[in-house]
């Protein structure tokens, strides 16, 4: 398995990662109307999007001993959301047959030591509770720093909430790797 920096042509393989991850880690969580509007060729285009711009984003992504991308990883530097932290860790999703194999834990490690040498010293993430991930990200030492209403709760009138895990030191993690 390599770990390395996403390009144009990974952009179909990581919206389909990212559909269909949503669709079995959210289905218990989210609104079937909420998570049946994505499509792989929307997906795949703001994924070609964002690659085109050079903002300073970490995206990595996992690919297989056989090529095919199974992974990935977005990080942002300088949000200022949640002070004093200054970057966030956007999104990671893992394809759910090559997950439990630390394949996200090196994709995590490879956005923080991106974002460190960017002078970021410290991270953030939002995760819809009651989402499975939450135990990894305290397995990885997270702490729950906040909570908040999800911001799509007006248009389907649940109560569904997102907390905010924290990491003040990302040198800590870029070296664990």
């Amino acid at each position: 398995m390599v770990i390395r920096e996403a390009n144009l042509e990974d952009s179909a393989a990581i919206a389909k990662i990212q559909i269909d991850s949503y669709h079995i880690s959210y289905n218990n969580i989210l609104p079937d109307a909420y998570l049946s509007h994505f499509t792989y060729q929307e997906q795949k285009q703001d994924w070609q999007n964002l690659l085109s711009e050079s903002q300073g984003r970490a995206l990595y992504i996992a690919e297989s001993n056989l090529g095919e991308v199974i992974g990935y990883a977005l990080g942002e530097p300088n949000s200022h959301e949640i002070e004093p932290f200054e970057s966030e860790l956007v999104a990671i999703h893992i394809r759910q047959d090559y997950q439990m194999h630390g394949i996200g834990q090196r994709l995590f490690a490879a956005v923080c030591r991106a974002l460190y040498t960017q002078g970021c010293n410290s991270l953030f993430l939002w995760v819809l509770v009651g989402n499975p991930a939450c135990s990894f990200y305290e397995k990885l030492g997270g702490k729950r720093i906040a909570k908040k209403p999800w911001q799509n709760n007006k248009f389907f009138g649940t109560n569904i909430y997102e907390i905010a895990f924290g990491w003040e030191d990302i040198q800590i993690i870029k070296e664990q790797d």
